[in-house]
Parts: structure tokens; sequence; C-alpha cells
């Protein structure tokens, strides 16, 4: 595979943020939907569909305050990078804003066992079970994030200006 070229921090902060955000709404909302209950839940419950936008709104809204972390660390791992070494490719940028992204990922991973879980025994075992999931998720969308818009900016960077 041929090497991208690295690129300032700053021109890629925004677009991380902006997919981040799309993507934490996306998933968000579609982790929610195999927890919409049964239909023996909905008959004993009086359970209505009407409620299911609203539920899929906060979804995504969450979702969406969730990936902000995981974006900043992508992005501050690559700002230090940058500053401690001398530019390196595109390829590695893109694994150390995977890496930063995992980092990231534990901030909310750690928010929600301290406010949310009262037993340990049950925060333990939510924590060991969606923390891996939840970290591996947001260091393959840094990486492949990272790598899609390091390879626009080489084609946009190696167009001639007139066209």
């Amino acid at each position: 595979m041929a090497t991208l070229p690295a690129q300032k921090i700053g021109t890629l902060l925004f677009p991380l943020l902006g997919l981040a955000v799309l993507a934490g709404a996306i998933l968000g909302s579609l982790a929610l939907l195999p927890l919409l209950p049964s239909s023996e839940f909905r008959e004993r419950e009086n359970w209505r569909w009407t409620n299911v936008p609203l539920m899929l709104f906060w979804a995504a809204v969450c979702g969406a305050v969730i990936s902000i972390p995981p974006a900043i660390g992508a992005a501050v791992a690559v700002a230090i990078q940058g500053k401690k070494h001398v530019p390196t490719s595109g390829n590695r940028q893109a694994l150390v804003a995977a890496l930063g992204a995992a980092a990231g990922a534990m901030v909310p991973i750690l928010a929600y066992f301290f406010l949310f879980e009262r037993t340990a025994a049950e925060g333990l075992l939510n924590v060991l079970i969606f923390a891996p999931i939840f970290i591996l998720v947001c260091s393959c969308l840094a990486w492949a994030a990272f790598k899609g818009m390091l390879s626009i900016l080489n084609k946009r960077q190696k167009q001639p200006a007139g066209s």
C-alpha cells in the first residue's frame, strides 16, 4: 500500500469530529434496535410504538455525545506524535489515531461505570463485556476515518490547480 503523506492536525480535526458525531448518532440508534421490547412484553406492559422515534432520537444524541472523547483522543494523539517526531507517513498517523481513540474511549466507559452502576459485580460484568467492543469499534472507525481523510487530501494535493 502506498504511503500517505502526513497532515497537520488542524486540517483533520473538524472533519474527524463531524465523522465521529455522525457515526456515533448512527451507531447509537442501531444499538437501541435490538433492545426494543419483544411482543410478549408489549402485550403484557401495554407498550406503544409511538415512543420509538423519541427513543431513537435520544439514542442518537447519546451516541453523538459519547463519540466526542474518542475523536478528541485521536486528534490529541496525532498532535502529540507530530510534535515529538519528524513527520511520518499517513499510515502511521492513522495507527496513532486509532490508539488515541482507544484511550479516549475510556472516558465514556469510566463515566458510565462510576455514574450509573450501583452494584460492583453487575457493573464490572457490563464493563467487561461492552468496554472491549466499544474500544475496538472506536479504534477501527478512527483508523478508517483517518485513512480516508488522508487519501482524499492526498488526491486533492496531487490534482492540478485548474481541474
